[in-house]
């Protein structure tokens, strides 16, 4: 089996395979029937000889993580036919797929599972929560009371197009300071992403105030139950510079109401709507999880965090990861004046089995934490907090430790909004 490059040339080839996996019920590819759009990722194979028995696309993008933008892989089209699945094809791409990220000095990977149990297998973990929020829209009228709704205050909403790409960097970056895992958007993925849908384009929006952008959203409709009478506006991404810009969004969709009978928007994760509607009965909030993440290279990971100079600590960290046997040990992790240093290996520098004048088991070190890749990553991005993570037995720590850890990997409010 070889990992390599899918050519240009037999591109029909890999949209059967996306066919085939996404979309079944539409029946066999037809390259006759195919759009001409193009794909911005980089199309990977796993080959056995000339045919491929697996797939799978890479995106390069920056994402906000404790206060810096790091590039972040993010995976996805992964398939196989099924007359090659169960054979440990995927797993292997997904073992390859790392050594080329770490290979190009990426540190994080992200993905959007079809199943989270089956990527847990293979380290990833959440990473992030929003809200889905379903109301009528005369649910969305308290927003009269809240905001400007005429005059200068008030702003405009237009219609938004590839110019204004320079428009929504603002918005983006607002978003960065509310939400860490906010990709900050190049003019490509703008044109090519934001503007475009995978079948339908979305009508994608902003709301402005004083020439400046301070909101903007993408929405499509449909009617849900094949009902034409009975229409939905489907919200998929919301992007806004505070809570006012949050309403003025509302209102903009509320002004739907002789159109549709529902909305559907996914929020970020602490948007205020369900305490502040006339009848909360009549709207749905579910908290659902998000995309995955994934730790590609321990050592670089920890050494590219910038920690406040106050914190000072030195561990053996053991990590425990099924796939990438390049993280699967012990690592020794020092913090002081603002920076990590990492060795993998050696023994335990405070707090360990061998300080304490224990015995250690079979000849392995012990470690004063041991961690496995989907709680680290967790912790790493923000999403979950030590407590967490020790409760849900990700994560081992001895108690003095675990004050070191609470201060290294504080949490932070997550939100990965776009798909890929």
């Amino acid at each position: 089996m070889e990992y390599r490059e899918f050519p240009d040339e037999r591109a029909d080839e890999f949209d059967a395979f996306m066919r085939y996996a996404f979309s079944p019920a539409e029946g066999p590819y037809d390259p006759e029937e195919a759009d001409d759009r193009d794909t911005i990722a980089d199309t990977r194979g796993l080959f056995d000889g000339g045919d491929p028995v697996a797939v799978c696309a890479h995106h390069y993008f920056s994402l906000r993580i404790r206060g810096d933008d790091r590039e972040v892989a993010g995976l996805s089209a992964v398939a196989s036919p099924p007359e090659h699945r169960r054979q440990g094809n995927i797993g292997r791409m997904l073992r390859e797929s790392l050594a080329e990220y770490r290979d190009r000095g990426v540190s994080v990977s992200t993905l959007w599972p079809f199943e989270y149990p089956f990527y847990a297998g293979y380290g990833w973990a959440t990473g992030s929560r929003y809200r889905h929020l379903t109301a009528p829209p005369e649910q969305l009228g308290f927003v009269d009371d809240l905001i400007a709704t005429a005059g200068a205050d008030a702003g405009t909403f237009r219609r938004l197009g590839e110019d204004d790409y320079a428009a929504v960097k603002p918005v983006l970056a607002a978003m960065a300071d509310r939400y860490d895992l906010t990709m900050d958007w190049t003019e490509e993925w703008w044109r090519e992403r934001a503007l475009q849908g995978w079948k339908t384009d979305p009508f994608v929006y902003g709301w402005e105030r004083g020439g400046d952008l301070r909101a903007l959203c993408a929405y499509s409709f449909d009617d849900d139950a094949g009902d034409a009478d009975d229409p939905v506006m489907r919200v998929s991404d919301v992007a806004v510079a505070d809570d006012e810009a949050w309403f003025q969004l509302l209102r903009l969709f509320r002004n739907h109401d002789s159109q549709v009978s529902e909305i559907r928007i996914r929020a970020p994760p602490d948007a205020p709507v369900l305490d502040l509607v006339d009848d909360p009965r009549a709207v749905d909030c579910e908290v659902r999880t998000g995309p995955m993440v994934r730790l590609v290279d321990v050592a670089a990971a920890l050494e590219a965090l910038a920690p406040g100079p106050e914190i000072e600590t030195a561990f053996s960290l053991s990590v425990v990861d099924p796939l990438a046997d390049w993280n699967d040990g012990t690592f020794r992790v020092a913090v002081a004046d603002g920076s990590v240093a990492v060795e993998r290996g050696g023994a335990a520098e405070r707090g360990g089995a061998a300080e304490r004048g224990e015995p250690e088991s079979g000849g392995k070190e012990t470690a004063d934490a041991a961690v496995d890749i989907g709680a680290l990553s967790q912790l790493y991005v923000g999403y979950t907090s030590v407590d967490e993570a020790v409760r849900s037995d990700g994560l081992t720590v001895d108690s003095p430790l675990g004050d070191d850890l609470r201060t290294l990997f504080p949490p932070r409010t997550t939100h990965l909004r776009e798909g890929f």
